[in-house]
């Protein structure tokens, strides 16, 4: 080798980023990890996939700047290039392929530094859309699925998820179960919400984190509006009012297996103490308003039942008690089962209607009234009518809409639209103490990277 082509490998094996290549000397490679490496995931429009992955963007570098600089080990910080697009984009693909996209992105750079720096471990975190992509990485490292174990993820901080769930996911900012935009991200997070390794914040006015619950017509809005296949609008809002259904019954089924699993915790009677009233607040919010009868009678002697154990420790009753959990089980299992026949029969729905609402969702400039007529049309379709006249399994639920409420929902979007509050994470208050979600975010990684000193 000559000396001017040997003077540019070690030039080459010197950079962090050249450290990821394989022909890099192992000395010189492990050398150059970091203790830590931030992964931030950028939310829409913030960057694209031939952004510089080094420079900061928006509250996320608002967050891990100011930390890179000031840890007691050596981190460094990286922001994932992706479409980070909603509607369309070079991709033509929406926000499905979008976030995809930056979740396939995210992993190759996990993988990436894992292989070449084993001793190098990572914090994640995005916001908005990159939230969304964030969260589903960590939940697949969370369930050991992931491109990393879960031992090397410090830990992960989600800002304003739009896959925000109502149980299972520790968030700030928010006084009751928060429920994503986009719909809601199930199966929790495994092992990281056991051990502190996941944070989310929330404010309580953003509804890409925050969606009224009770607003069905918003809910459906959200989740067609943010994963519409822009190449086929009208094609991908069919199947998606089919999958909007099954996400309705999911939250609901998260709520009963971590019952389920509550019910057989060999430490029941302090957690339901801690959390069971939690745990039926929850129950109340998702279920009731399902509205299938069958769905609504059981869900209501569940919370009866956890609320009369809860009731009985407190009396120390304990002599009643094991008859009372008995009791809980065995409902919570009749809400279960209930739950799985109404997601088979999500699949009966006629979606055709549907069709117009996605090519109505994916023009640039939407009309509230051609829009609002276009839902209208789809849930009368979908179950024979709309307001009192829906029918069927789901009629109850989509007895919610009418021209009223549909018309009300999109001009609440759009208010929330121009109002802001989305934006403003590095300035509005989140707790009691007035920090905002970038100082409640930047105090969290503090507090995990120092645990390696």
């Amino acid at each position: 080798m000559t000396p001017t082509r040997r003077l540019a490998a070690l030039a080459t094996c010197l950079s962090f980023a050249a450290a990821l290549l394989l022909n890099c000397a192992p000395s010189a490679l492990a050398a150059n990890c970091p203790a830590v490496e931030a992964i931030a995931v950028p939310g829409t429009s913030q960057t694209n996939p031939e952004a510089d992955p080094d420079k900061p963007v928006g509250v996320l570098g608002d967050i891990l700047e100011p930390l890179r600089k000031t840890s007691p080990v050596r981190l460094v910080t990286y922001y994932t290039p992706y479409p980070a697009t909603i509607v369309g984009g070079t991709d033509g693909g929406g926000y499905r392929a979008s976030k995809d996209a930056g979740i396939d992105s995210t992993n190759a750079r996990l993988k990436a530094v894992a292989d070449a720096c084993p001793k190098t471990v990572f914090i994640l975190t995005g916001y908005s859309q990159g939230a969304d992509v964030a969260g589903d990485v960590a939940a697949a490292i969370g369930h050991n699925r992931g491109a990393i174990p879960p031992n090397r993820l410090l830990g992960v901080a989600l800002v304003a998820d739009p896959s925000q769930a109502p149980v299972g996911q520790p968030t700030i900012g928010l006084t009751g179960p928060g429920m994503g935009f986009s719909g809601v991200r199930s199966g929790g997070f495994g092992s990281l919400t056991q051990r502190n390794g996941l944070l989310s914040v929330c404010a309580p006015r953003d509804y890409y984190c925050n969606l009224p619950q009770g607003d069905l017509v918003m809910r459906m809005i959200g989740h067609l509006g943010s994963q519409l296949d822009a190449s086929d609008p009208a094609g991908s809002a069919q199947k998606l009012a089919t999958m909007f259904m099954s996400g309705l019954v999911a939250p609901a089924a998260a709520a009963i297996n971590q019952i389920l699993q509550l019910v057989n915790d060999p430490n029941l009677i302090p957690n339901l103490i801690q959390r069971g009233i939690a745990f039926a607040k929850a129950l109340a919010q998702q279920l009731f308003w399902l509205a299938g009868p069958q769905v609504a009678g059981t869900a209501t002697n569940l919370v009866n039942a956890v609320t009369n154990v809860i009731n009985l420790v407190s009396s120390r009753a304990w002599t009643a008690i094991p008859a009372a959990i008995t009791t809980i089980a065995s409902t919570a299992s009749s809400v279960a089962t209930a739950l799985a026949q109404m997601k088979d029969k999500t699949t009966t729905i006629n979606v055709s209607g549907f069709g117009p609402v996605g090519s109505g969702l994916a023009q640039p400039g939407v009309n509230i009234g051609d829009l609002a007529t276009a839902v209208l049309n789809a849930i009368s379709v979908a179950t024979g009518g709309v307001g009192t006249q829906a029918t069927g399994m789901f009629g109850p639920t989509f007895s919610q809409f009418s021209a009223a409420t549909v018309v009300t929902a999109l001009k609440r979007y759009a208010d929330f639209l121009q109002g802001g509050f989305h934006e403003n994470y590095a300035t509005t208050p989140l707790d009691k103490s007035g920090h905002s979600g970038a100082q409640i975010v930047q105090r969290y990684f503090v507090n995990q990277i120092n645990k390696l000193v």
